[in-house]
C-alpha cells in the first residue's frame, strides 16, 4: 500500500540562508523566486516567462526593476552570496568561537552540514560559474566574487593563527574547498568536507605545528 504522507515541501533560500521571510516587495518577490527556480533547475532552463508566471509579475513591472533576465540572475548571486557569507561566518563562529585555528578546520564541519541537508543541490555559485563560462560576464564575475570574498575571510583567519605563509595557505585551503564542493557535485560524495578537512589537518600540521 502507497504511503499517504506527502513529501515534505523543499526549503526555500530564504528559509536556509535568508531572512526567512515572504518578500516584501515586488523586487524581492521576484528575487527569491528566481533564486529557488534557478537552484533546483539551472540557469539557462528557467526562462523569464516561467519566472513572471509563478510570481503573478507582468514583464512590464518585471522592467522596472530589472534591466534583463541576466540582470536578476546578477543580482539573485549576489543576494545569495550575501545570505550564504553571513551564515556560514555564524556557523563557523558557533562552533570554534574566536580560536582561528579551529575557525579554519570549521569551514569543513560546515561546509559537511550543507552537504547532508536534504535541499541541498550543489553549489550555486559553481554552477553560475560553469553556465557563464566568460570571466567577463556579470554573472560570471558576481559568482567568482563569492569564492574571493571567502578566501579573504580565510586569510585572515590564516594570519590569526600566525601562518607562516598566510597567503599561501588561504589559496590551498579555499582550493580543497571548492574541491570538495565538486566532489559533492559531480561525484555525489557526501563525505567530501570531511576528506578535505583530514586533508587540511594535515596541512595545518605542518604549517603550524601539532595544535
Amino acid at each position: 500500500m502507497p504511503d499517504p504522507t506527502p513529501p515534505p515541501t523543499p526549503r526555500t533560500a530564504s528559509d536556509l540562508f535568508g531572512p526567512g521571510r515572504p518578500p516584501r516587495d515586488t523586487r524581492e518577490k521576484l528575487l527569491f523566486r528566481a533564486l529557488d527556480l534557478f537552484y533546483v533547475h539551472g540557469f539557462h532552463e528557467v526562462g523569464l516567462d516561467r519566472i513572471l508566471e509563478e510570481t503573478g509579475v507582468t514583464k512590464t513591472t518585471f522592467y522596472n526593476h530589472f534591466e534583463s533576465r541576466d540582470h536578476l540572475i546578477r543580482e539573485a548571486v549576489v543576494l545569495r552570496n550575501e545570505w550564504e557569507a553571513s551564515v556560514f561566518a555564524r556557523e563557523v563562529q558557533r562552533r570554534a568561537g574566536f580560536d582561528p585555528r579551529k575557525m579554519l578546520l570549521a569551514v569543513f564541519d560546515v561546509l559537511d552540514d550543507f552537504f547532508t541537508l536534504p535541499d541541498y543541490r550543489g553549489c550555486l555559485f559553481l554552477a553560475a560559474s560553469t553556465e557563464f563560462p566568460s570571466r567577463t560576464h556579470p554573472v560570471h564575475k558576481a559568482a567568482a566574487q563569492h569564492y574571493v570574498d571567502a578566501e579573504r575571510d580565510l586569510l585572515r583567519m590564516a594570519e590569526a593563527a600566525g601562518a607562516r605563509d598566510p597567503v599561501g595557505l588561504a589559496r590551498t585551503w579555499q582550493i580543497l574547498v571548492q574541491g570538495a564542493l565538486m566532489a559533492r557535485q559531480t561525484l555525489h560524495d557526501d563525505a567530501a568536507a570531511k576528506r578535505a578537512r583530514a586533508a587540511a589537518e594535515r596541512l595545518l600540521a605542518a604549517e603550524l605545528g601539532p595544535g
